[in-house]
């Protein structure tokens, strides 16, 4: 059965500008795009702006980021993914004043917007090779594994799914939710590709990172978050190991928040429940030459106890396009092996060691009592080249996770077409999350989930490829260089409900550059999209009544 999913009125084709009060940047304006420049007119905002519709039975509908679904197929907005990632537990909302009739009943609710980029409009220009000759060229340094997988076990899937799509789809709304975008001339549609040149206060990489040299391997306790006050700091070098346990928001200031001085502090703001440790995780180096750090930890500072039901991690692998735009550091295939163990380091000492079932859970006979899940999953995002599908597969097998899933995400344009050729052979318009699952059974990393079809080893990569029975394919619009889909809704439905029930489960997320409530994060970005400059926020009566329609 095909599900639409959306509390966006997708008729809002807009322009709208905030008046520079808001301080998001120097004369910050920002526009609202839902189709592309060509396709805007005049709208009046729909008078159900900043509310959430009840349900039958005044049960308050879910707000989800999924546009559509059937089955093993996503449509999923990314900046919507990620705002819904920043919030805690559903709390009731409270309904708002009856209206001027006396009849109307609304839940009334701020919309925070992340700031993103235009969507795509048209795919990008081919750079394939024409000539016969300089396909043969490329093709040669194609391994004929590599080939088989991507030509007959992804190619076919990812176009059956975007036809599945767009069969189900209303043909007259976008493949994505309005967008924020800063106002800028030289504004880039492209995810890859960002000007060199930019105007100061609209330029994404003054977010800041933790300093290579950044040591939070020290013995020192925690800090814990307040919620009634903001959390003040020198410098990002003052944070290590983070916490907020409240079911509220926190607030970090950085910065000049006690002098005179024309910089205004920079502000973060933590999720619920949510954690972080800020820190330059030491993988890129051989084990024999790593500092030597107190108890040795793969991540420093966070000791080998904790444990995780579910490892997301998003490495820095090589990239020529990448390291030449500088967007964020990157490494040589030559250390390839380096980065490999790092990950398994990683999954080894920090992933939950599942139980196996003995006898009926607390919850079985106390109903209500929440379940601890026994899960141990860890998913690792990879590139299209050979060498880093094989190092994920290594380091998941290794850890003892045996491969269970892969998720395609196929990027698109506003209006569904892919953003270059399927078939490319520089550039595919698809990333692939590599999924792994730890059986309490027996954690032999060539064993299924069930223990029933053992795995091929992971030097046969075809074959490794063809035993992997479940795969998803996640169709979303790219945002800003960087940003993923947040898949947390997901995860948690596919990995972590059951008979209708969300677990209780533990997550951490490497290489993360967004913050995700109930989750730890880690990395030296961890915070760069949860800066406050990064977003808009719709739904205060005082920025909705700033809001003019163009």
């Amino acid at each position: 059965m095909n599900v639409n999913i959306s509390n966006i009125e997708f008729e809002r084709m807009s322009f709208i500008k905030i008046p520079p009060i808001l301080n998001l940047y120097e004369a910050g304006t920002w526009d609202l795009h839902n189709y592309p420049a060509t396709s805007h007119r005049s709208f009046s905002p729909s008078p159900n702006e900043g509310k959430v519709k009840p349900r039958m039975g005044g049960i308050i509908q879910e707000e989800t980021a999924i546009l559509f679904r059937d089955k093993n197929i996503y449509l999923v907005d990314i900046p919507h993914s990620i705002a819904l990632a920043q919030e805690g537990k559903s709390i009731p909302q409270q309904p708002a004043p009856e209206s001027s009739s006396g009849t109307e009943k609304s839940t009334h609710r701020k919309i925070r917007k992340l700031l993103s980029c235009s969507p795509i409009e048209a795919p990008f220009p081919s750079t394939e090779p024409k000539k016969p000759a300089a396909l043969a060229k490329v093709l040669d340094t194609i391994p004929i594994s590599e080939r088989r997988f991507h030509s007959e076990l992804i190619l076919p899937l990812v176009r059956d799914s975007l036809e599945t799509i767009k069969a189900g789809y209303p043909h007259d709304r976008p493949w994505c939710e309005a967008r924020a975008v800063p106002n800028q001339p030289h504004d880039s549609t492209e995810p890859n590709q960002h000007p060199r040149k930019r105007r100061k206060g609209y330029d994404y990489t003054w977010l800041e990172s933790a300093p290579d040299d950044h040591d939070s391997t020290k013995n020192e306790p925690p800090i814990i978050l307040s919620t009634t006050s903001p959390n003040d700091f020198e410098a990002l070098s003052e944070l290590a190991i983070v916490k907020n346990p409240s079911s509220e928001p926190a607030i970090i200031r950085v910065g000049s928040w006690h002098r005179a001085e024309a910089n205004s502090p920079c502000e973060y703001t933590v999720p619920a429940e949510s954690s972080f440790v800020l820190c330059t995780l030491p993988l890129f180096q051989a084990e024999v030459d790593r500092p030597f750090t107190p108890n040795n930890y793969p991540i420093p500072g966070l000791p080998h106890h904790q444990k995780f039901n579910l490892i997301l991690m998003d490495p820095p692998w090589p990239n020529k396009s990448v390291r030449r735009s500088r967007h964020y550091q990157t490494h040589h295939y030559s250390e390839m092996d380096v980065l490999t163990e790092g990950l398994r380091d990683i999954l080894r000492v920090h992933s939950h060691y599942p139980k196996t079932k003995q006898g009926p859970h607390p919850s079985e006979t106390h109903p209500g009592l929440a379940i601890q899940s026994e899960q141990s999953i860890a998913a690792i995002w990879i590139t299209n080249a050979e060498k880093a599908r094989r190092a994920a597969y290594e380091a998941l097998s290794d850890a003892g996770f045996a491969i269970s899933e892969e998720w395609i995400w196929v990027k698109t344009t506003w209006d569904g077409q892919p953003i270059s050729a399927l078939d490319g052979l520089w550039r595919k318009p698809y990333e692939i999350l590599v999924i792994g699952r730890k059986s309490g059974l027996n954690v032999d990393a060539n064993a299924t989930a069930n223990n029933t079809s053992p795995l091929p080893q992971t030097d046969d990569l075809t074959r490794m490829g063809e035993a992997i029975t479940t795969r998803r394919v996640i169709a979303a619009v790219p945002d800003l260089h960087s940003r993923k889909p947040n898949l947390k809704s997901i995860l948690e439905n596919v990995f972590f409900t059951e008979t209708g029930h969300l677990q209780e489960y533990s997550a951490l997320e490497v290489f993360a550059r967004n913050l995700t409530a109930g989750w730890w994060a880690a990395g030296n970005e961890v915070l760069r999209f949860n800066a406050r400059k990064c977003w808009v926020d719709l739904g205060s009566e005082r920025d909705r009544d700033m809001v003019e329609c163009a």
